[in-house]
């Protein structure tokens, strides 16, 4: 039964296209959660199959092992260096880098502490988070994203829209 489901696992699609979705290596991806699902201890085997999750399990396994940073499969593939990127993939999205690059610039324009709660909240993921960790008011963290995020926005959407213009009127772009 085991088995079985090893080999469903390594033949099912929506699966490949997932962990093509969260990883640059989706077959060793599958083929860790099905190695993972044959080591498994039976009684634990027998609980999550007897229960009926087995692809919830599978899948959240899958996502666990691809997107922590402490994962030994995200550590060994090298999943978390953003600097390393692979660009020859049929798949890679050129537009999403340029956004990226973009943004990145348009943050070090912001004020320096604008930038600063920006960036701890990306870290941290709350306010709250963010005012117990620097001693601020979580209401103030939340001003100061929300006024950052929306000078990103504005000025993100602006360079777009002076491109677009540019490009119809064929103007040069600076």
């Amino acid at each position: 039964m085991k088995d079985q489901a090893a080999i469903d696992l390594l033949s099912d699609q929506e699966l490949y296209e997932l962990a093509q979705k969260l990883c640059n290596c989706p077959d060793d991806l599958i083929q860790e959660v099905a190695l993972l699902l044959l080591e498994m201890p039976k009684e634990k085997w027998q609980q999550i199959n007897e229960g009926g999750y087995l692809r919830f399990y599978v899948v959240r396994t899958m996502m666990t092992m691809a997107t922590s940073k402490r994962s030994s499969f995200s550590k060994l593939y090298d999943l978390h260096n953003h600097k390393r990127v692979d660009h020859e993939r049929e798949d890679y999205d050129w537009e999403k880098e340029d956004d990226i690059a973009l943004l990145e610039t348009l943050m070090e324009e912001l004020h320096w502490y604008d930038k600063e709660v920006l960036k701890l909240w990306l870290e941290e993921g709350s306010y709250r988070k963010v005012g117990r960790k620097v001693d601020i008011p979580y209401k103030s963290i939340g001003n100061t994203v929300n006024k950052a995020l929306e000078q990103l926005r504005d000025n993100y959407y602006a360079i777009h829209l002076e491109r677009i213009i540019r490009e119809r009127c064929r103007l040069p772009l600076d």
